[in-house]
């Protein structure tokens, strides 16, 4: 097995071998990785051996490599499987797929297996995930900034630890929380909202049966809460706390 990283980079070939539970040495230009049962045993690149050299190679944008199966690490650098270092390397590498704010998000088998070598965060969004949810729902659940949720997802979905459904960015449940302007949502929900219909510049607000239209603006950080002017929740006679169902005026 030999050829370039213009079809696929390290990440995805080292996670194909990987996968496989292939033995034998990873070589690129000035380094190497070996495996064994498809885990990183030892990896060197540039001089540096173990954990940044294996980050190294996974950073490769350009190259050749070669796999050669059956050989055996000189000595042993590194512990635990392939994704304990692949979520790192993209973190690194900033890279990641998009995901929105409504679709739906399920871990991968090699994403449920994966959950006892990953760091706390995603761990617990792989955990909140478990049945399939949206990136709102883990916002809620985890207590985590929407922006963040949808940076970690993407990222986890770069190395198919979990799977993700586009859905049409329809209704959101949110919290209603005082603010100090009209009304505001998280600004990645008003521009899944606007990616999707076009021209949203008012919601529509459902609190029990009371249903009201309201003039929207987008906010920073805001995830699953709706923040009200004292004026509009006063109007409207809504509470600060509640849960309310938000959609788009299309």
């Amino acid at each position: 097995m030999e050829g370039d990283f213009r079809l696929l980079g390290p990440i995805d070939l080292l996670q194909l071998l990987a996968q496989g539970g292939k033995t034998g040495a990873f070589r690129v230009e000035g380094g190497e990785v070996y495996l064994e049962r498809g885990r990183p045993v030892h990896a060197a690149y540039g001089g540096v051996e173990g954990a940044e050299a294996l980050l190294a190679v996974l950073a490769l944008k350009e190259g050749r490599f070669r796999f050669f199966p059956g050989e055996a690490a000189p000595r042993r650098t590194l512990e635990g499987p392939l994704e304990a270092y692949l979520l790192e390397a993209v973190r690194r590498l900033g890279e990641g797929v998009e995901v929105g704010p409504f679709d739906l998000v399920r871990p991968t088998a090699a994403g449920l297996e994966a959950q006892a070598t990953l760091e706390p965060e995603a761990f617990a969004l792989l955990q909140a995930a478990s049945g399939g949810k949206s990136p709102l729902d883990l916002a809620a659940a985890t207590g985590l900034p929407l922006g963040r949720v949808l940076k970690g997802l993407g990222q986890l979905a770069r190395l198919w630890l979990v799977e993700v459904s586009p859905r049409v960015p329809r209704t959101a449940r949110l919290r209603v929380a005082l603010g100090g302007k009209g009304a505001q949502v998280d600004i990645l929900l008003l521009k899944a909202w606007r990616e999707h219909f076009g021209r949203v510049f008012r919601v529509c607000v459902r609190a029990g049966e009371r249903e009201v239209l309201l003039p929207v603006e987008g906010a920073e950080g805001l995830g699953v809460v709706l923040s009200l002017s004292p004026e509009l929740l006063l109007f409207h006679g809504l509470k600060a706390g509640e849960e309310v169902l938000v959609w788009p005026e299309v």
